[in-house]
């Protein structure tokens, strides 16, 4: 078995016991609120980020990992292992991929010999955690660098994201939604489901009402024409625990105790811009 490191970042919202299990690692960003500056996962839970963005008065913001911090770290995981796979968060929404890129030429003018890969996921969240153990799974398997990769890229697109929001004041604090929109949204209860699309975040379609919206969402999910009706597997990631066990509740029952694939809790990355009470269903799809 080939002596392949997989790595992710904080923006996959990989939990730590999944993280731990597959030997994947995970490398920070940064949240700041003003002067106050926290490494994601380390030195700021996800409960506590929740806490202080609904107590701060300004738009906090999230920072790529340090050039230097992520030099030392690949550096040394290239130094200790054969090969090293890093699943970067989409490059159209981030500096991450392009400051790894940066951090890879000058590893490799130190050591020609390191063989070092970064994979552009175009995602976010549970999309790259899942690909990232889909990974380490094939590693396990015996199977090559070049397979992995290629194999990866196919299947993180074999997901498809339902995410819906509590409320729609992060976004439009983000800039990733209009003050107009946000305000009709509001008046005529109007909640928009989100997906990923071309590495961004996309409006998918939306919902009336404040009743029965996650028996809408699931609704809408198996109206999707592209629902893979024979393959029942779902991601779950949320930023309310409540929530997230009401959908696994609802989908157990209908498809099955093995139907949830993964389940995770949004950290400060996407918490910033979805906040509380958001839940989003990653569902297998059809793909040609």
């Amino acid at each position: 078995m080939a002596d392949i490191k997989i790595i992710v970042d904080s923006g996959s919202d990989i939990p730590q016991d999944i993280a731990d299990k597959y030997n994947i690692g995970v490398i920070s960003f940064l949240s700041i609120f003003g002067t106050e500056q926290y490494v994601q996962r380390t030195e700021i839970t996800n409960e506590q980020f929740f806490d202080k963005l609904e107590e701060y008065d300004g738009i906090p913001t999230t920072s790529q990992t340090p050039f230097g911090d992520m030099l030392d770290y690949f550096k040394q995981q290239c130094e200790e292992h054969e090969s090293v796979i890093y699943f970067a968060l989409s490059s159209a929404a981030s500096g991450q991929y392009q400051t790894a890129n940066l951090v890879k030429s000058e590893i490799e003018e130190e050591n020609p010999n390191a063989d070092f890969h970064i994979v552009d996921t175009q995602k976010f969240s549970l999309y790259i955690a899942q690909t990232a153990v889909h990974a380490a799974q094939m590693a396990k398997d015996g199977k090559s660098v070049d397979e992995i990769i290629t194999e990866c890229e196919k299947y993180i697109k074999t997901w498809r994201c339902y995410l819906l929001v509590d409320t729609l004041k992060y976004l439009e604090k983000g800039g990733r939604l209009s003050k107009a929109a946000a305000f009709v949204g509001t008046m005529l209860d109007i909640k928009p489901i989100l997906t990923i699309e071309h590495g961004l975040v996309e409006s998918l379609d939306k919902l009336r009402g404040k009743k029965k919206l996650l028996d809408k969402l699931i609704a809408k999910i198996q109206d999707d024409s592209d629902f893979d009706a024979e393959n029942h597997k779902f991601l779950i990631v949320q930023s309310d625990e409540d929530k997230g066990q009401e959908v696994c509740e609802k989908l157990r029952d209908e498809y099955g105790e093995d139907c949830i694939e993964m389940y995770g809790e949004f950290g400060p990355l996407i918490g910033t811009h979805v906040g509380r009470g958001a839940i989003a269903i990653l569902v297998k799809i059809v793909t040609e």
